[in-house]
């Protein structure tokens, strides 16, 4: 088994098993409840998991259109954001959990899982060596949008990353903290994980 192999057999499981529960078992209502005000609600770690995803593995991995701009996925979502959620306020991820069609986000999440297998099959193992350079960085981090207003210390941050790093932990790990974070906001709801 190779990375890549490894990559999708992780993958499959996170999307056809975690995020399926989350989506067939928690209620719209509950889905946009944050049970603290220092967490996120379901919601937002959702679109911001899709975002992370998309716009990470389309313009670092592949030099790509993200799926946010092919599908006019901010209309569809009622959000006319194009970052990922980092460093936001606590009223910023209170506004969007409220004002998120749920419905699109399902099917943009759908649509970056496509495109993130499509990306995945389609890489050759050597390419994952290839490191970002700091200009592209600063391209995709600032310039694009990718990571807000606040984000300027992803630059140094994602540097110098492969290409594979950027595939297992974009694409994969950090979907799975946020699963983590996930069971915990459903858990403190009364929920079980």
């Amino acid at each position: 088994m190779n990375a890549i192999d490894l990559f999708f057999v992780r993958y499959n499981v996170l999307y056809d098993f975690w995020l399926e529960v989350i989506w067939e078992d928690v209620p719209e209502d509950q889905m946009r409840q944050r049970p603290d005000p220092r967490v996120n609600s379901l919601a937002w770690n959702l679109w911001h998991m899709a975002r992370v995803e998309d716009s990470a593995l389309t313009r670092f991995i592949s030099d790509r259109p993200q799926v946010l701009d092919e599908g006019n996925w901010p209309e569809k979502m009622s959000l006319p954001l194009r970052h990922n959620g980092f460093a936001m306020t606590k009223d910023e991820v209170e506004q969007l959990s409220q004002q998120i069609d749920l419905s699109a986000l399902r099917r943009y999440m759908a649509a970056v899982r496509a495109c993130t297998q499509e990306i995945a099959a389609g890489l050759e193992l050597p390419s994952l060596a290839e490191t970002l350079s700091r200009e592209r960085v600063e391209q995709v981090v600032l310039k694009e949008g990718l990571a807000g207003p606040r984000a300027e210390g992803l630059v140094d941050n994602y540097t110098g990353w492969s290409k594979a790093q950027c595939l297992m932990n974009l694409g994969l790990t950090h979907a799975y903290h946020h699963v983590g974070e996930m069971n915990v906001i459903s858990s403190m709801m009364g929920l079980g994980s």
